[in-house]
């Protein structure tokens, strides 16, 4: 929508505040069945996205609008689980960030006008079993419940929770109060789901790129395989621990929230457009924003391209626009850690092809040379470049393999079908990634 037409808007009409950094930032308001965004006389820090530039006296319509403030949201049936229990429409995107914008991705938050926003953040312990019963698929109301009375939200489809890991406990933070940890719940449609994430996250650090620090949370049945998985968040940074060591909240180290956006934001797509094919973004496209917004967009450049290899001998099809970010800094902006990085080739059930084609295919069985050549000039880098990162990500990846395989079985206590698949998988792809690097 253009400014023009965004100016008609009545933005007058309630809206929700919106802080960056816990600084007002504007307003988010809607209008009929649009949304809006301004921000506010004299605000002058970070702006929120790369696409909605500080601009004084500028109401940015309903496309710019939603597009940043819609992938804050979930995507999953607790997205229609949280309307249910609100009495909101799913689609109703400032009305359910009213209720649970407090804490998420980044450093956003909303709140509803008038709210009372805590000047102290709070927390509520959880034992291990409280923990399990809010992700008890049995009994979805309760990670709902959770949700609301954090008033928390992360975007992905995964069943997740934002905790705080204080002293070997987890804690639910409260009112918006900002969390250390992601936990997610596996799918009970696909086995093994929390050993083959945290064996594709130890791949990508065999390789040298940056991801989160993970670990499988025991079961409340020791003779089960972990369910639960921690992921530690970079877009918070906890300060160093001083006198405190108790649980109270008042002695809790102060947490800071480091913006990100991920690139279906920054390439200006809805969530629901996050695969390639259905108009999401491409290789070019997350190359493009790295050459336009990173610092540091050589190093950035090189290390999406040995993603993008990796991606092709882990089976991992679902490295789609949102599990790619740009993280924000001081110093600028940088390419987020990577995240969600999972092999779904291992179950039959799930379409082996890629999220963002590979030079000319979504195939990463039938890669040709040409496959090859394309995708450097997506990248806008030498033939060479992917020949050598090739040669480097397969050799490296089939040093790493059993070591990585092995070390994953002994984190979730014992053996897991899954990763034998994994290994299957990649004894057959690592070497025809590696032909295609001797064919150029």
């Amino acid at each position: 929508m253009t400014p023009r037409k965004a100016e008609r808007y009545d933005t007058t009409e309630a809206a929700l505040d919106v802080l960056m950094h816990e600084h007002d930032a504007g307003v988010l308001g809607e209008h009929e069945d649009d949304v809006w965004y301004r921000y506010r006389d004299g605000y002058g820090q970070a702006a929120l996205s790369v696409r909605l530039p500080l601009r004084a006296l500028m109401t940015y319509g309903h496309r710019e609008t939603l597009v940043f403030f819609d992938n804050l949201l979930l995507e999953s049936d607790t997205r229609d689980e949280l309307a249910r229990v609100r009495q909101d429409d799913r689609t109703d995107v400032a009305g359910l960030l009213g209720r649970v914008g407090g804490e998420c991705a980044g450093a956003v938050s909303v709140w509803t006008p008038g709210a009372e926003r805590p000047t102290t953040a709070t927390y509520r312990a959880l034992s291990g079993q409280e923990l399990s019963a809010l992700f008890d698929e049995r009994h979805g109301e309760r990670l709902t419940a959770a949700m609301l009375e954090s008033r928390q939200v992360m975007s992905g489809v995964q069943r997740k929770l934002v905790l705080r890991r204080w002293n070997n406990t987890w804690q639910l933070p409260l009112n918006g109060a900002a969390g250390t940890h992601i936990i997610k719940r596996a799918s009970g449609r696909y086995d093994g789901l929390v050993a083959n994430e945290l064996a594709c996250l130890a791949f990508y650090r065999a390789l040298g790129l940056a991801v989160p620090a993970a670990h499988a949370i025991a079961s409340e049945d020791d003779s089960t395989e972990p369910t639960l998985l921690a992921i530690e968040r970079y877009d918070r940074i906890e300060a160093t621990a001083t006198e405190a060591t108790s649980t109270d909240a008042r002695s809790l180290p102060p947490i800071t929230r480091v913006h990100q956006e991920d690139m279906c934001q920054v390439t200006g797509r809805l969530p629901r457009r996050k695969y390639q094919r259905d108009g999401g973004p491409s290789v070019r496209d997350l190359a493009a924003a790295i050459r336009r917004y990173s610092v540091r967009p050589a190093i950035d450049l090189q290390d999406l391209l040995t993603a993008v290899v990796a991606n092709v001998c882990l089976g991992n099809g679902d490295a789609h626009g949102k599990n790619f970010a740009l993280l924000h800094s001081a110093s600028g902006a940088r390419l987020a850690p990577f995240y969600d990085v999972v092999s779904t080739e291992v179950y039959q059930s799930l379409s082996p092809d890629l999220s963002m084609r590979f030079g000319h295919s979504y195939q990463p069985h039938t890669l040709t040379t040409d496959d090859v050549q394309r995708l450097a000039a997506d990248l806008g880098v030498a033939p060479a470049k992917v020949r050598s990162t090739i040669e480097q990500v397969t050799t490296t990846l089939q040093q790493a393999m059993l070591d990585v395989l092995h070390a994953t079985t002994a984190m979730v206590g014992g053996e897991v079908v899954v990763l034998s698949r994994l290994e299957a998988l990649m004894r057959v792809r690592l070497p025809s990634v590696a032909a295609l690097a001797r064919r150029v």
